[in-house]
């Protein structure tokens, strides 16, 4: 009975182990999707700016206001391209964590793998 109570208990250590890889590798997921949706808006700014500055360029009149609105709208540019680089640091941590805890995972997968072996062939 204690050889089949230590097959479960690596059974079950087994599926949760799976089941933490599984987080691991989801959480990544999502980090690397939020990276490119930032990174889609520091483009979308970007394009605004441009036109922007062809709108300042074109209009003399209203010049020194579209200048202000210019100034405004790089000044919001500047603060995404921050959060996107904060983002990026956070993603590239995050997956050397994980990749960390996979291999860790891994490595206790296969222990567990083997422990199995060794208890059945002991039984």
């Amino acid at each position: 009975q204690a050889v089949s109570s230590k097959d479960a208990d690596s059974a079950k250590r087994l599926h949760e182990l799976e089941a933490m890889l599984a987080k691991q590798q989801s959480a990544v997921k999502d980090l690397t999707a939020a990276e490119a949706s930032a990174k889609k808006k520091v483009a979308e700014l970007e394009a605004a700016v441009a036109k922007q500055q062809q709108a300042v360029s074109s209009k003399d009149a209203d010049s020194a206001k579209r200048l202000q609105e210019l100034e405004a709208a790089l000044t919001k540019q500047q603060d995404a391209v921050k959060a996107v680089e904060e983002l990026e640091a956070a993603l590239s941590k995050q997956q050397g964590a994980a990749k960390t805890a996979e291999a860790q995972l891994q490595q206790l997968l296969q222990k567990s793998k083997a422990e199995s072996k060794v208890l059945t062939a002991a039984e």
